[in-house]
């Protein structure tokens, strides 16, 4: 009996294995569209650019050419929300950040200043072979593709506004014109009027080049 009551007791039963966490599926990231011989930024830039409404086709990819002309991710600007003067063939960085500049202040600021839409943009071309005006020894940002010259617009009624004609006109006309302009600072690297040279006596050139410079 002393034995009996001395003897272990038996074993308790061990606890269930703790349950394991619920495993959560991966949330998938969004479908990258691919564009031809384009790579996943350069892809990504285009996928925005047609986000955004913008009519375009793809141009070649430029190898480096003579005197170092390039265009890397070109595309053929066809139109933006307004109408272009012609298509233009620019980078696609480029051709973004005018979309977005159209958007946030060349539309709304024709509407709030003259009551009536933007219907066109009026340049002098994106993508030119040349050098640096005023400095020889530098590529062009137009070589590449990073800037365009716009030298008006059209509202609706087809009233123009010239840069030529208007920049220093008093009326809401020039003052459209600096207005624009001053903001273009805040979406390009350079911009250039009729304040900083005579070589830009008729137009706004905006680029996205590595330099940053604000002439107003």
């Amino acid at each position: 009996m002393l034995l009996a009551a001395c003897a272990s007791a038996p074993p308790r039963p061990s606890a269930p294995p703790a349950a394991a966490p619920p495993v959560t599926a991966p949330v998938p990231s969004p479908t990258l569209k691919y564009w031809p011989n384009r790579d996943a930024i350069q892809s990504a830039c285009l996928n925005d650019l047609e986000a955004m409404g913008a009519q375009f086709e793809l141009i070649g990819q430029a190898e480096p050419g003579r005197g170092g002309c390039t265009l890397e991710n070109g595309v053929r600007l066809l139109r933006m929300k307004a109408e272009l003067s012609r298509p233009v063939e620019i980078t696609c960085p480029l051709a973004l950040r005018l979309m977005e500049f159209e958007r946030d202040v060349l539309r709304p600021d024709a509407l709030q200043m003259f009551g009536k839409e933007l219907r066109r943009i009026n340049h002098a071309g994106g993508f030119v072979c040349k050098r640096m005006t005023g400095n020889n020894n530098r590529m062009s940002e137009h070589a590449h593709g990073r800037a365009i010259d716009i030298w008006g617009f059209a509202l609706m009624d087809e009233t123009r506004v010239s840069v030529d004609q208007h920049w220093r006109d008093r009326g809401p006309l020039g003052a459209y014109l600096r207005q624009v302009a001053r903001k273009a600072c805040d979406y390009f690297q350079v911009v250039l009027t009729p304040n900083s040279d005579a070589a830009h006596a008729k137009h706004l050139h905006v680029d996205i080049g590595p330099w940053k410079r604000c002439s107003i």
